[in-house]
Formats: structure tokens, sequence, C-alpha cells
């Protein structure tokens, strides 16, 4: 590891497990001080003493930030306890496997709020202290969905609406030295897919790839990691695939 980032203060939300949680392992690795986010409180709390037990320093500040007052809170909160925000990773998520007519109000709603709003909210409540901390950072985790998929309109048009949200940012804000970026995983064993499931998508999707296995949370990590360092400072408003070559075949 160079430790490239010590010293800067990162806040990554939905990292109770899964991505979220190995974005937070690679950043902390690298020297970054982790606040980490989580609408499961208990989630978050266990990312926290596994990192905290290695030797880091990271703080948990749960709570559900598709509400605009708690990710302004959660926002503050990070800046409390580690003394500033350079680095912004909105990676919390949720999806339904719903088709149009199956849907309620209420879950559009409850899917855009988590997977665009909480994001949007996030950066507004943090934008300010990017720009302050000299080499402000954003990735927000889109999904190859952004193509669209059968059966998952919500989340497809979130994820979308993210990638768009992604650019608009780092052209408002490149000025003020806050670059915006995106990830795009494709399919990743987070081991919370039942092995059922697992060995039928593998079978369908993962084996026609060019790179014929699953990814990896450590794969979206290092990702993430790349382009909130100095490495990637003249890089912004850019979505980075993470899907084994899937896209393109």
């Amino acid at each position: 590891m160079t430790r490239e980032l010590t010293g800067r203060v990162a806040l990554v939300t939905g990292a109770g497990r899964g991505i979220g949680a190995g974005i937070a392992r690679l950043l902390v690795a690298e020297g970054a001080l982790v606040a980490v986010n989580d609408i499961d409180t208990a989630a978050a709390g266990r990312t926290v003493a596994e990192l905290t037990a290695a030797g880091h320093q990271c703080v948990a500040v749960p709570g559900d930030v598709s509400e605009p007052g708690t990710a302004r809170a959660v926002v503050d909160e990070t800046v409390a306890r580690l003394g500033g925000l350079g680095i912004l990773v909105n990676n919390a998520a949720t999806g339904r496997r719903l088709k149009i007519r199956q849907w309620t109000p209420e879950q559009w709603h409850q899917v855009l709020a988590t997977n665009l709003s909480g994001p949007f909210f996030l950066a507004q409540a943090a934008v300010d202290h990017l720009a302050e901390s000299g080499h402000g950072a954003i990735v927000n985790v889109c999904s190859t969905a952004v193509i669209g998929f059968f059966g998952q309109i919500g989340y497809d048009a979130s994820k979308g609406g993210l990638l768009t949200l992604t650019r608009s940012l780092a052209v408002e804000l490149g000025r003020e030295g806050v670059r915006s970026n995106a990830v795009c995983p494709g399919f990743i064993d987070t081991g919370q897919v039942d092995a059922a499931n697992l060995a039928t998508v593998a079978h369908k999707q993962v084996a026609t790839q060019p790179i014929a296995r699953m990814g990896l949370p450590t794969d979206v990590a290092g990702a993430v990691t790349y382009l909130v360092s100095d490495q990637a400072a003249y890089i912004t408003g850019q979505s980075l695939f993470v899907d084994g070559g899937w896209i393109r075949h």
C-alpha cells in the first residue's frame, strides 16, 4: 500500500457489508480516516469494530441518508468527529424486481429516495467541506443497470439518474476543486446471494464475460480508491465500469 490517502477524511454510505465495507477497508488501508454509514446501526458497528481492531481510525455514523435531515446530520457528525471531509462515496442502494404494473407509488419513491435523492442530499450537505479540503472527490456507485434490464425498472432508472447526477456535479463543482465520478459494477459476489441464484447468474452471465469470474468487493474498492486519489486528479465526470468486460461483450 502507498498510504496515498493518509489523513484524508472519507464518508462511505452503505458500508456495513458488501461493496461498501470493501471500499471502507481499502480506504483505511491507504491511510484515510473513514466514517462508516449504514441504515443498519449494528452492521455499521461491525465494520468499524473490524477496522479499528486492525489499527485504523474510523467511526460509525449510522442513519437513513435518503432523508435530507439525516443526510446532513451524517455529514455534520463526520466533520465533527474526524475533522473535515474530503471524500464522499455514495454506495447505499436498494432495489426491487418488479414489472411496471406491479409498482406501488411507495415502492417507487423508496428506491428513488435511496439510490438518487440520498446521494444528492449528501453531496449538497458535503460540498462546502469537500471544496475546503483542497482535494474534494465524490464517487457514486452506479451499476451496469444504467443500460436498462428486464424487471428492475426502478433500480435501473435510479442508477441512470445517479450517473447523470455524477456528470452534472462534475460540471458544476470542478471550478471549486471538487471532482465527481462514478463506478458501475457488474455482478459482484458480496456473499449476500444464495448459492442457487449465484450459480444461475454465474452460468448465464459471468461465463460469457471476457474476464470469466464474478467480481469481488475488492475490485470495486480498487476503482473507487483510484478515483479519489491524486492519481486521478485530472479525471472528472467519468464512469468506470467494473464488470469483467460484460458491458462491451
